[in-house]
């Protein structure tokens, strides 16, 4: 219960929403309720009843301190949102900030499958028995700077550390940063580990590339996960948190970037369902919906994230930094849902798509944000006790697999130059071939420079190969004392030669220039010299 009461309750600050004890103790008293009905036992069998001594052990046990026990919970704080805004100012004048060194991270829960309810999709699934799996989410974290100029690579946490859809592929090689914990949500232990070993020596790396001071402000929310202690962490990079039931007026990426996130992940999502159908004549929607992994997600987000403008990110200070704000038009939601909608056409087998219109896109969009039911949060406490068989069994699933071979690299490059070719042959529009063309090659250059170095490594001489080997010596005879031959002794070992007779007066001492010749060869390696095309 506790469980589902907390995920409730994390549900509502993501929605910047404020709780009051006597919300807490009604949650916390309905999933009770529904715990023990799905036992069979009706309510006047339960023994719990939400006290207010249970809540202050509760708030306790999960180390929470802004409940307001007693009251209603508090509204949006204009005044403090103002105060905020002059405190802003200040601030900046004070250590000289410019845009790009004042960032702002914020954390949004995503509901990673989920499509819209009209769809045959959802409708079977709230058919069938069992946890759905339009209910997952994650939690994701994104940070960028006040300019719009730089974005960090978005911070994804999912209930499971190493997921099988991740088996061939290396976890640090994703293009977000992957952090697990039961119920998918942010901790302090994870946003003190971002905070310090991610965000602070990627925001003193973009001070270094644009030659500025390393000095910079990042601006959070009071959320429980963001820890006070991480103020003093840094004498360079400040850490400024915004004041409680503010963040829904003033907190920069809640007003707009955000949603608008979210948009491009769903269009994105039905962009690529579209493709595959494309590709494969014979998917349907719930073939293709069934494939669709954590990993097509994580692309997607990736993808969503870096299709956000630099106008957006900038725009959205307007309310707490209105100064440094371009000419910014605003979102236009209604456009990005039509472009959602438009893609209905391309997918077949889900006839709920073909009558899929704009409201029920806003309708799923809306739903990313509500607060969960604590019918939906006792769901997804459930599914957190569940979610092992979607972990890899051993420690060597982490190890990737696949790898980029020569032969695959050059087949690739093979069809970029085909394509290029096609555009040049095909198109009337010659300088517009030659766009596409060069766009190709600028996108293939990774590729391309691995191929090279591959191939460049894989004929390279090692020294080695520059010396002849050595052919054993020639059995010398060497007198020795008692006129017998120096020779290896039954045992094996080489029986070791005679001590020199100490140097007369007056004579030579050996050097290099008076040992013999056929010594000489004995004791140097000869270099093999390389000819001049070598």
């Amino acid at each position: 219960m506790e469980n589902a009461l907390t995920l409730w309750m994390e549900g509502m600050r993501r929605r910047k929403l404020t709780i009051s004890g006597p919300m807490v103790q009604e949650q916390a008293y309905t999933i009770q309720s529904q715990i023990v009905a799905k036992q069979g036992k009706s309510t006047e069998e339960m023994k719990f009843t939400a006290s207010t001594g249970w809540l202050y052990k509760f708030m306790k046990r999960i180390g929470t301190k802004n409940i307001t026990v007693t009251g209603e919970a508090a509204s949006a704080d204009y005044g403090a949102a103002e105060e905020m805004k002059i405190k802003m100012k200040e601030m900046v004048e004070e250590m000289n900030y410019s845009p790009q060194q004042v960032w702002n991270c914020d954390e949004t829960g995503l509901y990673w499958k989920r499509m819209p309810k009209r769809t045959y999709i959802m409708k079977n699934e709230e058919k069938a028995p069992g946890l759905k799996v339009s209910k997952q989410r994650l939690t994701v974290l994104l940070m960028a700077n006040a300019a719009g100029t730089e974005r960090l690579k978005p911070l994804v946490i999912h209930h499971s550390a190493r997921h099988r859809a991740f088996k061939n592929v290396f976890i640090s090689k994703l293009p977000v940063l992957w952090r697990a914990n039961k119920k998918a949500w942010m901790t302090s232990s994870i946003f003190d580990e971002w905070y310090i070993e991610h965000a602070i020596p990627a925001i003193e790396n973009v001070n270094k590339k644009h030659n500025m001071a390393n000095r910079a402000m990042v601006i959070t929310d009071n959320a429980s996960s963001h820890s006070k202690h991480l103020c003093t962490v840094s004498d360079d990079v400040k850490l400024c948190f915004l004041p409680p039931n503010v963040t829904s007026l003033i907190q920069p990426l809640d007003q707009g970037v955000i949603a608008l996130f979210k948009r491009y992940y769903l269009r994105f999502t039905m962009q690529q369902m579209a493709n595959a159908m494309d590709r494969d004549k014979d998917l349907t929607a719930p073939a293709f919906w069934k494939s669709y992994t954590i990993k097509d997600a994580i692309a997607n987000i990736s993808r969503a994230w870096n299709s956000v403008p630099e106008s957006a990110l900038n725009g959205v200070w307007r309310n707490i930094w209105p100064d440094i704000v371009n000419d910014f038009k605003g979102f236009d939601a209604a456009s990005d849902v039509k472009a959602i909608v438009k893609l209905r056409k391309e997918i077949r087998g889900d006839e709920g798509f073909q009558e899929l219109q704009e409201n029920d896109v806003v309708e799923l969009l809306d739903s990313m944000d509500e607060p969960l039911t604590a019918e939906a949060a006792l769901e997804i406490a459930e599914m957190a006790k569940e979610n092992d068989d979607d972990e890899e069994s051993t420690e060597n699933s982490a190890q990737a697999k696949k790898e980029m071979t020569i032969p695959k690299l050059k087949n690739f490059m093979q069809n970029i130059n085909a394509a290029i070719e096609c555009a040049i042959q095909d198109d009337h529009d010659m300088e517009r071939s030659m766009q596409v063309g060069d766009a190709l090659r600028r996108a293939a250059s990774t590729y391309s420079n691995l191929l090279e170095k591959m191939v460049m490594a894989q004929q390279q001489r090692t020294i080695t190969s520059f010396f002849r080997p050595l052919t054993p010596p020639e059995t010398s005879s060497t007198a020795s004392t008692s006129g017998e031959t120096s020779r290896a002794s039954n045992s094996g070992g080489p029986t070791p030669p005679p001590p020199s007779p100490p140097p007369s007066p007056g004579s030579p001492s050996p050097s290099l220039s008076n040992t013999p010749e056929s010594d000489v060869d004995n004791d140097l390696l000869e270099l093999d010299v390389a000819s001049d095309d070598e």
